[in-house]
C-alpha cells in the first residue's frame, strides 16, 4: 500500500501547529520591538512618576499673609502660620489658619481653623480642625469641617454645626452662610435654643 499520500496529508495538518511554537520560540527577538510599537509619542509627562532620588518641586513658608482685594471695595485675608505646595500644582497646604473678609462697609467676617488647602485655580478653601466663624454681627459658627467659596463668598459645610450668640443658639447638620447678604441656611436636625 501506497504511505505516501497519508505522510502528506499528515504533514499538512500538523504543520498548523509550527506557527505558534516559531511565535512563542522567537518572542525574545521581537517582543520588545513590537513593545516600542505601543508606546505613547508626545513629550507628556504629567502621567510619568517621579524617578526614585528626583526632586519635585516643593516649598514651605512660615508666617504667610496672602491678600485679595476686589472692585467695589472687598478685601479677602489669609494668614497662616505654614503654607506648603500640595500634591497638585494649583493646592496649597496651610497651618493655622485666619481668613478675613472686610466688606466695602469695613465690617469683616473672620474665619480660623488648624489646618486648610486652598484649590488656588478653583478658588476654594477646604478648613478643618477647630473651624470657627465669627460674623460681623457677633455670631459665632463651630464645626470641623467647611469650604468657603472665595468667587461666590459663601460658606457652606456638610458636618454638624453650632451657631449662636448670647439671644439664640442653634444646631444643625449642614450650614451655608452667604457673606454677601450675612444669610444663614441650616440644615438637617436643627435644634434651636432662645435666650
Amino acid at each position: 500500500m501506497n504511505s505516501w499520500p497519508f505522510i502528506v496529508m499528515s504533514f499538512k495538518r500538523n504543520s498548523i501547529w509550527i506557527l505558534p511554537l516559531l511565535v512563542i520560540l522567537t518572542a525574545p527577538f521581537w517582543w520588545t520591538k513590537a513593545g516600542d510599537l505601543l508606546k505613547p509619542r508626545g513629550g507628556d509627562t504629567s502621567l510619568r512618576p517621579a524617578a526614585p532620588g528626583s526632586q519635585t518641586q516643593t516649598f514651605v513658608m512660615d508666617r504667610v499673609v496672602l491678600t485679595q482685594s476686589r472692585v467695589g471695595g472687598d478685601r479677602f485675608t489669609v494668614k497662616a502660620a505654614h503654607v506648603r505646595s500640595g500634591i497638585h500644582a494649583e493646592v496649597l497646604e496651610m497651618e493655622e489658619i485666619e481668613a478675613r473678609l472686610t466688606g466695602p462697609d469695613g465690617r469683616s467676617t473672620v474665619l480660623t481653623g488648624g489646618e486648610a488647602l486652598y484649590d488656588t485655580k478653583r478658588q476654594i478653601i477646604t478648613v478643618l480642625d477647630r473651624v470657627r466663624v465669627r460674623t460681623p454681627n457677633g455670631q459665632l459658627m463651630k464645626t470641623e469641617a467647611l469650604r468657603y467659596l472665595v468667587k461666590f463668598r459663601k460658606v457652606k459645610t456638610a458636618e454638624d454645626v453650632w451657631l449662636g450668640d448670647e439671644k439664640i443658639q442653634v444646631s444643625g447638620g449642614n450650614l451655608l452662610y452667604d457673606l454677601i447678604d450675612g444669610n444663614f441656611r441650616i440644615g438637617g436636625r436643627v435644634k434651636v435654643d432662645f435666650y
